[in-house]
């Protein structure tokens, strides 16, 4: 069984819920070796909020729920997939319990960026067998194999576990060079309706509700500093062929009744020619359906041929990751290779050819000052984005600024994960900055730009805010209070 376990989130956000594609692979790469079955305790319970603190709430099905369904199904292996570091708290405390209440002869497994970085801590704190590291097919295979044959684990890459001694750590060398060969994710083990009934897709924005993530490339040719994508697929970047992908997004069509699609890519337009065999063979095969780019798209490869391209292929709005508004921070503290200007120019011809606008950008980096921070909101308001979301720094284990913040001690040795991923607070306490400060600064940017949206693109502010409230009514209030929080 693998389990997409419950999210620790913050309070009165829309926790997302999409499928999770990650298992779903899983899934689909053993499942002519074993019988398997695919737990989304998020989608499964998704009104479900139990509360752990003033901050935070367990989102989705609890324990004994899930410990039911795992007994239901008698599994052998329990895998658990910890994408993000809030998925931690529930993954401790569900195979502590597994162990004690289920069975303790079932073997467990968790993998994802979480555990995948911090396999020692992760050994030594909780009941967990095995921990796969970063690109989990090859290696899981390998594992049921092992067990499957009663064979050891010594040839076995990208794994840790405890032998007795203590951790056992085998470094990743193999990967999947060819991402063709890799079958399509399993959805049909998951309930693919209850995803469109949810109605809080990848990102929140949709056009039609029924929507779904796809993937056509792993990894990410840049190592931005704030970043642990990169490392986690092995700092190599690695794209399937535009054949491939169409006759995903055909099988997605006509199987499931897709009607838009969501780029999970962390940058779809790389490389630029097969982005434009991507977008024209959905427009030669008809499957040119809305789509956007929930993650973002390398910006540096954006000219107006390509987006224009991106529109008549059904492209409605277009992530800009642009990180940091201050051309120094963007160079010395993010590393990312981006120039302001060209931000700014891809921002204004997606205005120009009617594709709607999202900005990511960062605040409260170590290393960065106020009057930076400032820079960084004044350039996001300056480029007329639709939608300006400015996130507030938090540490990603794997990363290189990951290990500036352990090194200058601002991560204590007893770092709260379930709080971790909470992309509206400072955690960090610098000389630099104020956490305060910044939880003001941001509301009051992200208000300042809102404000303005009715004015700049009436029709995706009544398009946005009617699809919500007549969808999911309850949205409103969750915004409100959520953006009138007290810090």
């Amino acid at each position: 069984m693998l389990i997409f376990p419950p999210v620790f989130d913050v309070k009165h956000v829309d926790t997302q819920i999409c499928p999770p594609l990650g298992i779903a692979y899983l899934g689909a790469f053993v499942r002519d070796i074993v019988d398997v079955q695919i737990l989304d305790a998020l989608v499964e319970a998704p009104h479900n909020r139990q509360h752990v603190n003033d901050k935070i709430e367990m989102v989705g099905m609890g324990y004994d729920a899930v410990l039911d369904r795992i007994r239901e199904y008698r599994p052998d292996m329990v895998g658990f997939s910890c994408v993000f570091s809030n998925q931690f708290a529930s993954i401790k405390d569900l195979a502590g319990r597994v162990k004690s209440e289920v069975d303790k002869d079932i073997v467990t497994v968790a993998g994802g960026t979480h555990p995948s970085f911090m396999y020692e801590r992760t050994l030594n704190t909780t009941d967990l067998d095995y921990i796969v590291l970063g690109e989990g097919e090859l290696t899981f295979r390998g594992l049921i194999e092992a067990h499957n044959r009663g064979h050891g684990l010594d040839d076995l890459d990208g794994i840790a576990f405890r032998n007795g001694k203590g951790i056992e750590h085998h470094p990743r060398v193999n990967y999947i060079e060819d991402l063709d060969e890799l079958p399509l994710p399993a959805r049909d083990l998951l309930p693919m309706e209850k995803y469109f009934d949810a109605k809080v897709p990848m990102a929140i924005h949709y056009r039609k509700l029924r929507n779904t993530p796809l993937i056509t490339s792993r990894g990410c040719p840049c190592h931005c500093a704030f970043c642990s994508s990169t490392v986690h697929w092995g700092n190599r970047y690695r794209t399937r062929s535009p054949e491939n992908v169409l006759a995903e997004m055909e099988t997605l069509v006509n199987d499931y009744g897709i009607e838009e699609f969501k780029f999970q890519d962390d940058n779809l337009t790389l490389p630029k020619k097969r982005a434009q065999a991507i977008f024209q063979g959905m427009i030669d095969r008809g499957v040119n359906v809305p789509w956007n780019t929930p993650n973002g798209v390398a910006i540096w490869t954006l000219d107006e041929d390509l987006i224009k391209l991106m529109r008549k292929s059904g492209c409605f709005e277009m992530t800009l990751a642009v990180e940091s508004g201050d051309q120094w921070v963007l160079d010395n503290i993010v590393k990312k290779p981006l120039k302001l200007e060209k931000a700014r120019e891809a921002a204004r011809l997606a205005r120009k050819h009617g594709i709607t606008t999202v900005g990511y950008f960062i605040i409260g980096f170590p290393g960065e000052n106020m009057r930076q921070i400032r820079n960084t909101l004044e350039f996001a308001m300056d480029i007329k984005l639709d939608y300006f979301i400015p996130f507030i720094y938090n540490p990603l284990p794997g990363s290189e600024l990951w290990d500036v913040c352990r090194d200058k001690g601002y991560l204590p040795e007893d770092y709260h994960y379930e709080q971790a991923n909470n992309y509206f607070q400072c955690d960090l306490d610098t000389d630099d900055f104020d956490a305060d400060e910044l939880a003001k600064l941001q509301r009051s940017y992200y208000l300042k730009n809102l404000m303005k949206l009715p004015f700049r693109n009436p029709r995706e502010f009544a398009g946005y805010y009617g699809r919500q409230i007549i969808n999911r009514p309850e949205f409103l209030r969750t915004f409100a209070m959520h953006l009138f929080k007290k810090s």
